[in-house]
């Protein structure tokens, strides 16, 4: 049981002292998952043939065995082995074993780069949860795996049943990590519909479970690229020193996973505030990056090498170095595009449009983000942008009806202009409009608003 557990949270090479001293096919099928995801697939095979000596009569064990050899090719990147190992598993298996290898189908798909598939077999293992209740920790990667997809694309489906399903599971601490990288995905996919105010409350949630300080950096990251991305330059800055000190208590080299992105955004945030800080992030990502652990979902997949070459790309763009950066962000753009991952191309043409070819490049972002018009992205492509507009907060009825009409479209993301000239107002009355709202909200900055108000929604 210790076994199984260690193995739920992601630690493999807790596993083989516990069971060094036990034989029996499940040792023998949990020292070969360890094996496989320690990279060691020969160990790994070597155990699964004595556990396949072993199970005979014994349904449930077989069924086991032939997921755990699933997984392990998987890991090789054995696909078509894989799958006919999940093939031979039969309709009936336990409910938890087989929302777990639907999720394996979907991760062989993804494999292959068929994004599409993988949702709907996603979507299917939903289904099938719906119908027979699994354990918590199954339910929990499988509804992080949808909201993760349900960033990645343009699927009104995925995104619906992601929020459906995310209050659903009962979080507890030993599935944390599969909360945060929910609440994450589910913070950017807001973004990307234009929600900010929901965005920045998902990301203040997934701050509270980080799973680690590297994934905390992450967090904060994010908070500070959306701040940035609304033109909110002091709350960025303040996020970003937060992430910076942070950064700093980390050991970069022992993290194995994508937590080690953050390295590359804070080099891009870093790039145009202090560019001797953003190539001492550059640097610390190329000693540490090639480095993922085996069973990473996305390992040797072509989007790591995308979200690497737009992360340097950008970097080499503040620094000036533009046929650098023209190359990284083309090769971003190209795999993107090539996936269906639209609104990541997108942010790649738009960085390509201030280098390369202006108008082509700003024709390709806008047909990218077209799924995605209310985004920060649409707006600076100057795509019509028809917000969603946030709940009322009770303090916003502390104010007078002409700075409740400009509290609602700092609520949209306006800009000043944008808001003097829909009210039919001056921007220095707008000004001060803005400035007694902050007042009232005790807040010095949109996005700061933006999280008082849904903080005084929620009390």
């Amino acid at each position: 049981m210790l076994a199984r557990v260690e193995l739920k949270r992601g630690n493999p090479g807790a596993v083989l002292p516990l069971l060094a001293r036990t034989s029996g096919a499940e040792a023998a099928i949990l020292k070969g998952m360890a094996f496989a995801r320690l990279g060691d697939p020969r160990s790994a095979r070597e155990q699964f043939g004595i556990a396949k000596r072993l199970v005979r009569g014994d349904d449930a064990l077989s069924a086991e065995l032939l997921y755990a050899q699933a997984g392990a090719e998987w890991i090789e990147r054995k696909l078509d082995a894989a799958s006919r190992s999940l093939a031979k598993l039969s309709a009936d298996v336990d409910i938890d074993l087989d929302v777990q290898a639907r999720v394996l189908r979907g991760a062989i798909a993804a494999a292959r780069e068929q994004l599409v598939e993988q949702g709907a077999l996603l979507l299917d293992a939903l289904s099938r949860v719906s119908t027979t209740t699994c354990s918590a920790q199954p339910y929990a990667v499988l509804v992080a795996q949808v909201a993760s997809l349900a960033l990645e694309l343009p699927s009104a489906e995925l995104r619906d049943a992601a929020l459906e399903e995310i209050s659903k599971v009962p979080w507890t601490r030993d599935i944390g990590d599969w909360h945060f990288h929910a609440l994450r995905a589910l913070a950017w996919r807001h973004a990307l519909d234009g929600d900010e105010f929901n965005a920045f409350r998902r990301l203040k949630e997934a701050v509270t479970v980080t799973p680690s300080a590297a994934w905390r950096v992450a967090a904060l990251a994010d908070r500070a690229y959306l701040a940035w991305a609304l033109s909110e330059e002091r709350w960025a800055a303040q996020e970003l020193r937060d992430a910076h000190e942070l950064a700093a208590t980390v050991d970069w080299a022992s993290c194995d996973g994508e937590e080690k992105f953050a390295l590359p955004v804070l080099a891009e945030m870093f790039a145009s505030r202090d560019p001797a800080v953003a190539m001492s992030y550059v640097a610390m990502f190329k000693r540490v990056g090639k480095s993922y652990a085996r069973v990473l979902a996305s390992h040797r997949d072509s989007r790591v090498e995308a979200l690497e070459a737009y992360a340097l790309g950008r970097v080499q763009l503040h620094l000036g170095e533009h046929v650098a950066a023209r190359r990284l962000l083309e090769r971003a753009w190209r795999i993107y595009d090539e996936l269906g991952i639209r609104w990541r191309a997108a942010r790649a043409a738009l960085a390509l449009s201030q280098i390369a070819d202006g108008p082509t490049w700003k024709a390709r972002t806008s047909r990218a983000i077209e799924p995605y018009p209310r985004s920060w992205l649409a707006r600076a492509v100057e795509a019509p942008s028809t917000r969603v507009r946030l709940a009322p907060s009770p303090r916003a009825n502390g104010l007078t009806p002409a700075q409740r009409a400009v509290f609602d479209l700092l609520m949209e993301g306006r800009k000043t202009a944008e808001i003097a000239k829909t009210l039919g107002r001056s921007t220095h009355t707008v000004r001060n409009h803005v400035k007694a709202i902050f007042k009232t909200f005790g807040v010095s900055s949109r996005p700061a608003l933006i999280v008082r108000a849904l903080e005084s929604a929620d009390g």
